[in-house]
């Protein structure tokens, strides 16, 4: 038995009022360059500097357009025990921050780095939340963002995160005519500034593309995909007599 009331999946698209408070500047020169990116143990894939690995705690890393309102989003989500705010997935050569991301040219995604214990909320229901309040179909865009800093993706950090992952994107696919989500493993990840962190709760009337009222029917789901997942090819035709099989599968 989970330990949180479970949820249903319900939400639409938000339409923000402004821009995640980015400012335009161009970028010198001067860029810090990495001394080196040492393979790292704390995730068994990519470049984490902050991860600390907890016992009966998963991560998963995505980018849906401003952190502000993901963060959020994901903090309220029962069984996800830390998000942080950060950026992902950019240039190797340089350590991002606010000020260079924004220029668009790093190739950093602003992305929110999710912890959540697997007994307690699946990485099923963490995605199907987390594509409820995006639209996958828009490139460097969300909401009134606009920035390849706002590309959407979903950066897994080991193979069974990504076979999860896998699956739940075939059925996002399906539902979209276009489909532009970074589907990727993660390669680094850095956290953002101090200020960015617990932005919302820091300033109630901030920015989010997201709305509350999306936070708050997620945050109160009652059922969890991750229970009630499809059964193989092999279950399938073992459940069923041949005749079934082609009538209920491949009519």
């Amino acid at each position: 038995m989970r330990k949180m009331q479970k949820f249903v999946l319900t939400a639409l698209i938000a339409i923000s009022l402004s821009a995640c408070g980015a400012t335009k500047e161009t970028p010198g020169s001067g860029i810090t360059q990495v001394e080196k990116e040492m393979e790292s143990d704390m995730t068994k894939m990519g470049f984490d500097q902050t991860y600390i690995k907890k016992e009966g705690v998963d991560v998963i890393y995505l980018a849906g357009g401003c952190f502000w309102g993901l963060e959020k989003l994901m903090q309220s989500i029962p069984g996800v025990v830390s998000a942080v705010s950060g950026y992902a997935n950019g240039s190797a050569d340089l350590v991002p921050t606010y000020t260079k991301v924004t220029t668009g040219l790093t190739g950093y995604r602003e992305t929110v780095r999710v912890e959540y214990k697997p007994d307690v909320i699946s990485l099923d229901a963490i995605l199907f939340s987390y594509f409820q309040v995006i639209d996958p179909s828009i490139e460097n865009a969300q909401g009134n963002d606009i920035g390849t800093q706002y590309q959407t993706g979903v950066y897994y950090a080991d193979e069974a995160a990504r076979a999860t992952m896998e699956r739940i994107v075939a059925i996002e696919k399906e539902r979209h005519e276009v489909f532009v989500v970074e589907i990727e493993a993660l390669e680094r990840f850095y956290d953002a500034e101090e200020y960015h962190q617990n932005y919302l709760d820091k300033n109630p009337q901030g920015y989010c593309h997201i709305s509350r009222s999306e936070i708050s029917i997620i945050s109160e789901m009652l059922v969890d995909p991750g229970d009630y997942q499809r059964p193989s090819e092999e279950q399938i035709k073992a459940m069923l007599t041949k005749q079934q099989y082609q009538v209920t599968q491949e009519a």
